[in-house]
């Protein structure tokens, strides 16, 4: 298994790109996403992908098909090829959102 260094957002924007690369026994699919919300925190968040080979803020950016517009703590995961995920704040009042990436082969 392979972690990420963890994603962390205290406000309103976009996090920079996180680069999922394969290795050599795991493939860029497979990737598990933990987003943990700070205790009384008041946000709302969501995690997308993008296949573009160098991502660029303004990119081709997807939204996950299921860490959408969420308020509290969830988990998903990428079952398809992906080159890059980032965490997006889109309203906040108070607190922090954590996103944990980790693959296996």
């Amino acid at each position: 298994m392979s972690t990420y260094a963890p994603i962390i957002l205290r406000g309103l924007g976009n996090s920079p790109a996180t680069i999922v690369k394969p290795t050599p026994d795991s493939p860029a699919y497979g990737i598990g996403l933990l987003c943990t919300v700070s205790a009384g925190a008041g946000l709302t968040y969501s995690v997308q992908v993008t296949n573009d080979p160098i991502p660029t803020d303004g990119g081709n950016w997807n939204e996950h098909d299921t860490l959408t517009l969420q308020t509290g703590s969830s988990n998903g995961n990428i079952d398809y090829a992906v080159n890059a995920v980032r965490l997006v704040v889109t309203a906040w009042s108070s607190g922090s959102v954590n996103l944990g990436i980790g693959t296996w082969p």
